[in-house]
């Protein structure tokens, strides 16, 4: 079974806050700890008396207490407040005599009166060291200790309530990545969907749709050159429909020769029919093309029909670089038009493609085998400036011996 790719965050680096900020981060998420009279960063202008923030909480008393307002009219109150102190350490490591020593650095008039204490460190603590903070502060009358480790700390910046502090102290936003993660499905199934209704497989070999990068102001004009030899920054495919990792692209379509009981075969690569016809008006294929169309073609023919098949080359475009898809088409070509951003030229397809032999006549396809090629077709129907290149690519061994059908399949079926 393959392993499972997981995606996780990094611990955050708390060794980069300056001691102040960590100080101000620990401040702030003391916020929501206990409902605060006040929350005092004592720290900030030194002479502390050992701690960094200091809070009164307001605690209900449960009795009804008469007190005068600023009108001098009686009003009931029935709170009280607790006094709670916080200390910060950005230290990497605290183990149970560091801790003694900074506790001891704290004024001991500091812990009169002293309900609550919390010991914040941008380091992980032992039970030794949580044991050694808690006895400590019991032995001097505080009823409530909270010690927030590297993990406490994180734990809370991970809640959704305090995603702003994750941002403002560390540029994460769970927040906006799930938002970013939402909208990019949203985007996804948008696109499938016009896919599936204007993009389908439908008809043979497929639906025929231009590719634009919306950057080339030349379109659709490739300055008297056919478009295969330009730099223009559009082409002509069929779509194949929605695939998993795209919109699917027949990119290559070669009439073949393929024996699937021996594996044998071989392709007549000088004629590519993923070329749509309804566009050869607007860009004109090359002279070489177009005189090998009909030579190609007869040749085909000649074979016996249950070894006639395309070889067809099948990609993808990623649905995250498609921009967008016009259905509507334009003075120039009611085809429906995808724009992408070209790179270095080329469309932004993914690097690999299926190749599957499709019969003659049928829909039905076979996956294509590496091994078993063979030298059927002559030369004047190979094109072996784009053949042997993407062989070598491919790992593909192409014979060099010239084949002659067997005399079982010499007959037409």
């Amino acid at each position: 079974m393959a392993t499972q790719v997981t995606r996780s965050l990094h611990p955050l680096p708390f060794e980069h806050l300056e001691p102040k900020r960590f100080e101000d981060l620990v401040r702030q998420l003391a916020y929501d700890f206990r409902a605060w009279r006040s929350l005092e960063a004592t720290g900030r202008a030194g002479s502390d008396d050992g701690f960094d923030a200091r809070g009164n909480e307001i605690v209900a008393s449960g009795e009804h207490i008469e007190v005068e307002n600023q009108d001098g009219d009686g009003e009931p109150a029935t709170t009280f407040d607790r006094l709670w102190l916080i200390q910060c350490k950005r230290e990497r490591s605290i183990g149970p005599t560091k801790m003694i020593a900074h506790l001891e650095a704290i004024a001991a008039e500091s812990f009169d009166g002293l309900y609550g204490f919390i010991f914040a460190a941008a380091c992980d603590f032992s039970k030794a060291t949580r044991d050694v903070c808690r006895n400590w502060c019991r032995e001097r009358g505080v009823q409530e200790i909270h010690i927030w480790g590297k993990a406490e700390i994180e734990d809370q910046l991970y809640q959704p309530k305090n995603d702003n502090l994750l941002f403002a102290y560390f540029g994460i936003s769970l927040q906006m990545r799930k938002q970013s993660l939402t909208t990019q499905l949203r985007r996804t199934t948008t696109l499938k969907r016009k896919i599936q209704r204007h993009l389908a497989d439908e008809g043979w070999p497929g639906k025929p749709f231009i590719l634009r990068d919306p950057s080339d102001a030349r379109y659709p004009d490739p300055g008297g050159k056919p478009l295969a030899d330009s730099d223009c920054l559009w082409r002509s495919w069929f779509a194949k429909g929605v695939g998993i990792h795209g919109l699917r692209v027949l990119l290559r379509c070669h009439h073949g020769y393929v024996n699937h009981q021996t594996g044998a075969w071989d392709m007549a690569s000088a004629l590519d029919r993923a070329i749509p016809y309804e566009t050869e008006q607007l860009w004109p294929p090359r002279q070489r093309d177009a005189e090998a169309s009909a030579d190609v073609i007869t040749r085909w023919t000649q074979l016996p029909r249950a070894n006639q098949g395309f070889l067809m080359f099948v990609g993808w475009l990623p649905y995250e670089e498609i921009l967008e898809i016009d259905e509507v088409g334009d003075d120039v070509s009611e085809l429906p038009t995808v724009y992408a951003r070209f790179r270095n030229g080329t469309p932004p397809f993914l690097m690999h493609c299926d190749i599957v032999w499709e019969a003659s006549g049928y829909r039905q396809t076979t996956p294509w085998r590496r091994k078993g090629h063979v030298r059927l077709f002559e030369p004047e129907f190979r094109d072996e400036d784009w053949e042997r290149p993407w062989a070598e690519r491919n790992s593909v061994g192409l014979s060099e011996i010239p084949y002659a059908l067997p005399e079982a399949d010499a007959d037409p079926a």
